[in-house]
């Protein structure tokens, strides 16, 4: 392999402000980031020849920071510009995400080819090599498997359905097809010949041969209506059963098998795998890959991967083979390597410039997002609330209400008109209203760091507040800005 031979372009693109926390119940350390994403641009001799590479790396430690994956605003199986899904994002960084069906003439058939997952949710199923970022803000390249597994309860019985798969196209001809759906495939499910059960707050709240709503942080399960399913699969639900959702990753270097929520926060699988403990580990027929456009072919070529320091790194290629570009990443010094989506589809933007624009709209990205605030993960009784992140605000740790208290099975009640919020846990009545710094318990007033505030829909509150009126133990975790919440 050659020496490295580097043209720097830009360094340092963005520098993250320290803050102080601010628990008024216990002190915290400082938390400070500076070069949190950061771009280079180099002439790399690799293989005996020479190639530029572009990439920035990101510091997920940054607690201003999130990666997610971005599917098409049309929802899964659309196709949408890169540049737009930057903008709707709000990314400071992006690069283009697993492969899908671009040559598809329906371009609401452009399905991805690769499990996705965002916020501890899967977006799609799969079994693929993939990029992972654990709850632990680690970063890792390794296989990754999806399953999902609805068990529902109906009296003393309990019946699990397994479906194919999640947010999935598998075609209209097999009749036996059960498929399960959350808001990122569609605002409703209205596919024809089967049930649509749909499933929130734990339940099955309605079966209909007619259009299904799909729920915000629920289900739709499409039945097909197959001799089979028909006789063995719908008579085991019905409306008002409890349903426990079970949701898991099966992480293939390790044979681990680990709740979903709990351990991973985003995944996108792509392949095939670059490199292993810096060195290249490349092998086709592990990855399931045999189409001579990844295994043979030179073309422009994205990537991601981890560098020696732990960092998450985003970059493209010029006109190289996978080969090429795993010796290339070598030279670089990354330790972890995944190629991705390559061709028309390559594309990369750091920091308000779009350094590399693809050929075609695209299906879906992975993006960095920089959060006005620093983002707060929640845990309650070891449980994380992975549908919304709290914050820190004026030096308050604001947390997600409803996320909080449909764990520990509280009572709650909003009232539009006259904009309060009512919740009841055992003896303890709440009365909170936004914007307002006096709250009540057991119709006492009490007064909050800061009042209650709506972001998206959804209202968050002080942690100061729950802790005192719930008896909650709460600790802190400065280096994963992470609030833990436990209660009996």
């Amino acid at each position: 392999m050659g020496k490295l031979r580097i043209k720097r372009i830009a360094v340092g693109m963005a520098v993250v402000a320290a803050i102080m926390l601010g628990l008024s119940w216990e002190s915290a350390p400082v938390a400070a980031a500076s070069d949190s994403v950061t771009f280079d641009m180099a002439t790399v001799q690799a293989n005996g020849k020479s190639f530029t590479v572009q990439w920035t790396a990101i510091d997920l430690l940054d607690p201003y920071l999130r990666v997610m994956p971005v599917t098409a605003a049309g929802g899964t199986g659309h196709v949408e510009s890169f540049a737009d899904m930057v903008e709707r994002s709000s990314a400071v960084a992006a690069v283009n995400g697993t492969f899908f069906d671009a040559y598809e003439q329906d371009e609401s058939l452009r399905h991805p080819n690769g499990l996705i997952v965002e916020s501890g949710g899967f977006v799609r199923s799969g079994d693929n090599v993939s990029l992972g970022i654990r709850t632990d803000k680690s970063v890792l390249v390794h296989r990754l498997e999806t399953q999902l597994a609805f068990k529902v309860k109906h009296n003393q019985s309990v019946y699990t359905v397994t479906p194919w798969g999640t947010n999935t196209y598998y075609g209209d001809t097999d009749l036996d097809e059960v498929v399960a759906y959350t808001h990122h495939y569609a605002e409703q499910i209205d596919r024809q010949g089967g049930v649509k059960v749909v499933i929130d707050g734990g339940r099955i709240t309605s079966m209909t041969e007619e259009a299904a709503a799909v729920p915000e942080n629920g289900y739709v399960i499409y039945v097909g209506h197959s001799t089979n399913n028909d006789r063995n699969l719908l008579p085991h639900l019905h409306e008002g059963d409890e349903v426990e959702v079970e949701a898991l990753m099966v992480d293939g270097s390790s044979s681990a098998t680990e709740t979903l929520a709990q351990a991973w926060e985003t995944a996108i699988g792509v392949g095939p795998k670059l490199l292993s403990n810096g060195q290249v580990d490349i092998d086709f027929a592990r990855d399931g890959f045999d189409d001579p456009k990844i295994t043979s072919a030179a073309n422009a070529r994205s990537f991601v991967g981890v560098d020696g320091s732990g960092r998450l790194v985003l970059g493209t290629l010029s006109a190289a083979t996978v080969e090429d570009m795993a010796y290339a990443l070598v030279e670089l010094g990354l330790s972890e390597a995944m190629n991705m989506d390559g061709g028309a589809s390559s594309a990369l933007y750091v920091e308000g410039a779009m350094k590399r624009p693809p050929g075609r709209l695209l299906s879906n990205a992975l993006v960095v997002k920089r959060f006005d605030a620093p983002q707060v993960q929640v845990t309650v009784n070891g449980g994380f609330v992975h549908e919304y992140r709290g914050f820190i605000q004026q030096d308050v740790t604001m947390v997600p209400f409803r996320g909080i208290f449909e764990r520990i099975h509280a009572d709650f009640k909003w009232n539009e008109q006259e904009r309060v919020l009512t919740a009841k846990r055992g003896t303890t009545e709440l009365e909170l209203r936004p914007d307002m710094l006096e709250a009540k318990v057991n119709g006492k007033p009490v007064q909050l760091d800061q009042s209650p505030v709506i972001i998206d829909g959804h209202i968050y509150i002080p942690l100061r507040f729950v802790a005192e009126t719930l008896g909650a133990t709460v600790g802190w975790d400065s280096g994963l800005y992470r609030a833990t919440l436990e209660l009996k």
